[in-house]
C-alpha cells in the first residue's frame, strides 16, 4: 500500500508499506482524507523531531472508511468515521483526574507514534467516532480541528455576552471564532494575511488587519475595558506580547498556539488585572461529540476553510504551500478515493 514517510530536512516521501494487521480491539480503516494542520508544520520544520522518529507516517485529522472492527466494537464494515488520535495509560495522575488527553505517557497518533497519510491503518476502535449522514465527505477532515476549538472554548467558558479577541485566523483561530459566536459572544480576530483577512469577512467575522493597532482597536471596541477572553493561536512572539494586555480586569487568556521557543510575555497585566492565564491541548471526547454535532447540524460551517484537495504524492508540495503564507487556509491530504 501507498504511505508517505517523514525523512527530516523538510522532506516527505512517497513508498510503499505492508498492509497492517489489526490486533485485539483494532479496528483496519481505509483512509480517505487527511488534514495538514499547525502541528504538522512544526514537524516538517523539525521543531517536533524530538518526537517524531525519521521514516515516521505522520496524519492525525483522519476521515476513514472501516474496513473490519472487533465484535462488539459498535463499528462495522462501511461506518464513516473520525479518529480521536490520543495514546493513554489510564493509570497515571492524569489519567485519574479525567485528563487522558493530558497523561503523562501521552502519545499521538500521527506524531509520536504511526498516524494516517497512508492507505489503511490499524487504530483501536476505542479511539473511532461515527459520523451522521449529515456530515459530508468533505467537512469529515476538520471534525478533528473543530474538536479543537469547541475543547478551547468551553476552557475558557466562553458565554452569550462576551467579547472575545482571537490571535491568528488560521484554521483553528477562524473555528474559535466561530464557536464563540455559537455560544452567543461578539468576536475580533487578529490576523495579518490578507487572504485570511478577506476569508473572516466571508464567514462574517469581524478581523482586526496588519494595519489596525490591536490594543486600541480592542479598546474602542470595549470602550477601554478589555475583552472577556483572549485566545492566543498565531504562534507570532508579538502576539504573545499582546495577549494579556487587551483582556479585562478578571479576564481569560488561553494559549494554543504551539510556541517553538521562549518568548516574551507581559506579566505586569497578568498581576495588575488578576488575569486568569491557562493553556489549551488536544481535547475531550465531548469535544468530538460536540464538533461532530456542530457540522452535521450546521451549527458550523466549516467546508470554506478547505483551500485545495492534493494526492498522497504531493504531500510536500502541499507542506511548503501551507508555510508559504498565500492563499492557503487548509489543505487536504487525498489518500484514498
Amino acid at each position: 500500500m501507498r504511505a508517505s514517510f517523514y525523512r527530516g530536512n523538510r522532506t516527505f516521501e512517497t513508498g510503499t508499506a505492508p498492509m497492517p494487521a489489526p490486533a485485539d480491539g483494532e479496528a483496519l480503516l481505509r483512509i480517505r482524507r487527511v488534514g495538514i494542520c499547525g502541528t504538522d508544520l512544526h514537524i516538517f520544520q523539525g521543531h517536533l523531531d524530538h518526537r517524531v522518529p525519521l521514516g515516521g507516517i505522520i496524519g492525525h485529522e483522519i476521515f476513514a472508511d472501516v474496513v473490519s472492527a472487533p465484535a462488539g466494537s459498535g463499528f462495522r464494515e462501511g461506518d464513516r468515521v473520525v479518529v480521536e488520535p490520543v495514546q493513554f495509560c489510564g493509570q497515571c495522575r492524569a489519567c485519574r483526574m479525567g485528563a487522558t488527553y493530558l497523561c503523562y505517557q501521552l502519545k499521538v497518533l500521527g506524531v509520536d507514534v504511526t498516524g494516517g497519510m497512508q492507505e489503511y491503518w490499524a487504530v483501536p476502535a476505542a479511539r473511532l467516532l461515527k459520523l451522521p449522514d449529515s456530515v459530508s465527505d468533505h467537512d469529515a477532515p476538520l471534525i478533528e480541528p473543530l474538536a479543537v476549538a469547541t475543547h478551547d472554548v468551553a476552557r475558557a467558558e466562553v458565554k452569550p455576552g462576551d467579547r472575545v479577541v482571537v490571535f491568528g485566523g488560521g484554521p483553528i483561530g477562524t473555528l474559535i471564532a466561530l464557536v464563540s459566536r455559537h455560544r452567543g459572544a461578539e468576536v475580533k480576530v487578529v490576523e495579518i494575511n490578507p487572504h485570511r483577512v478577506e476569508m473572516l469577512k466571508r464567514f462574517g467575522l469581524d478581523p482586526i488587519g496588519p494595519e489596525e493597532d490591536v490594543k486600541a482597536a480592542v479598546n474602542a471596541w470595549t470602550g477601554g475595558t478589555g475583552a472577556d477572553v483572549a485566545f492566543e493561536v498565531s504562534g507570532s512572539p508579538d502576539a504573545a506580547v499582546l495577549v494579556t494586555e487587551v483582556v479585562r480586569v478578571w479576564g481569560t487568556v488561553s494559549i494554543i498556539a504551539i510556541h517553538a521557543e521562549p518568548v516574551p510575555f507581559q506579566l505586569y497585566s497578568l498581576f495588575a488585572r488578576e488575569l486568569k492565564v491557562h493553556g489549551s491541548r488536544l481535547y475531550t471526547r465531548a469535544a468530538w461529540e460536540e464538533a461532530i454535532r456542530l457540522v452535521a447540524s450546521a451549527a458550523v460551517n466549516v467546508g470554506p476553510l478547505v483551500s485545495r484537495v492534493i494526492p498522497l504524492e504531493d504531500l510536500q508540495r502541499g507542506m511548503e504551500e501551507a508555510l508559504g503564507g498565500g492563499p492557503v487556509m487548509k489543505v487536504l491530504v487525498e489518500v484514498g478515493g
